[in-house]
């Protein structure tokens, strides 16, 4: 099956300018410590889902001290951009990247110390097999560790129905339904952080940002009709930020016998 691609040059180009250079999702490299808070990868070998441009996963080598990193994504146009940027960085040599197909993923199991994600799950439609098979290549003691795009129960407002249709090929489960395929896949110490309210913050500065300081840039960018476009998709995300049907959250989980769950606000 040929795959479509997503992530063409254009739209990593307008995602980088609203997020930073190498990230394709809200919130950079904050969001990524905040992820991180707690946990100790230093000397670590992690696989990272969805590696997209790189941003997070070059953080989990120069600021976490990750031993060494696999990326992976489906799309080629992702990983030509990561690997750039790794190179400019100086981190190449602790940094595979590797285009796969969609499903199991390609490695032996027990091979990764650390499973690391940031906001890719969103693509993947399979829940139950991701998180077998995350558990699979976990080493035993193992975390893993990502930040999803959740949402909220239905029915859902006419904008959070726009958002689900925009053309990125979102595949959204609730946190809880997220904890269920964790639970049922085994593992244990099972922890997610809600993170509605700070992205309804985010969402209404970047849309107020989208119609003042950054608009002329966005146009001298893209031209008239695509900042148009990029600044309705703020609003889009504004509004359905406060209506809580965007609920971004984090999660940690553990490979090993005793299923276990704690929520943390």
């Amino acid at each position: 099956m040929e795959l479509t691609t997503i992530y063409t040059g254009d739209v990593i180009a307008r995602l980088e300018l609203g997020w930073g250079r190498g990230f394709l999702s809200p919130g950079g490299s904050q969001e990524v410590s905040l992820l991180l808070d707690g946990l100790d990868i230093e000397g670590k070998t992690v696989l990272d889902i969805g590696v997209g441009t790189g941003g997070p996963a070059l953080l989990l080598l120069s600021k976490f001290g990750a031993r060494h990193v696999t990326g992976i994504d489906i799309e080629q146009s992702v990983i030509d951009r990561a690997r750039s940027l790794a190179v400019a960085q100086n981190l190449e040599d602790r940094l595979e990247l590797q285009c796969v197909r969609p499903g199991a993923l390609p490695f032996a199991g027990g091979r990764f110390d650390v499973v690391f994600s940031k906001d890719s799950f969103v693509h993947i439609a399979d829940k139950t097999l991701l998180f077998d098979e995350i558990f699979r290549v976990l080493a035993p003691g193992g975390v893993c560790v990502f930040s999803d795009w959740c949402c909220g129960t239905p029915p859902y407002s006419p904008e959070m129905e726009q958002f689900l249709q925009n053309g990125m090929d979102f595949s959204m489960a609730t946190s809880g339904a997220n904890i269920d395929h964790m639970i049922q896949s085994g593992y244990s110490r099972i922890a997610v952080r809600d993170r509605n309210a700070w992205f309804a913050e985010y969402a209404e500065r970047e849309f107020v940002d989208a119609i003042g300081p950054k608009r002329q840039q966005m146009i001298d960018t893209f031209g008239l009709d695509t900042a148009d476009r990029i600044t309705a998709a703020a609003k889009r995300r504004a509004i359905i930020g406060r209506q809580g049907h965007l609920r971004p959250a984090h999660f940690t989980a553990k490979k090993n016998r005793t299923p276990w769950l704690e929520t943390t606000d």
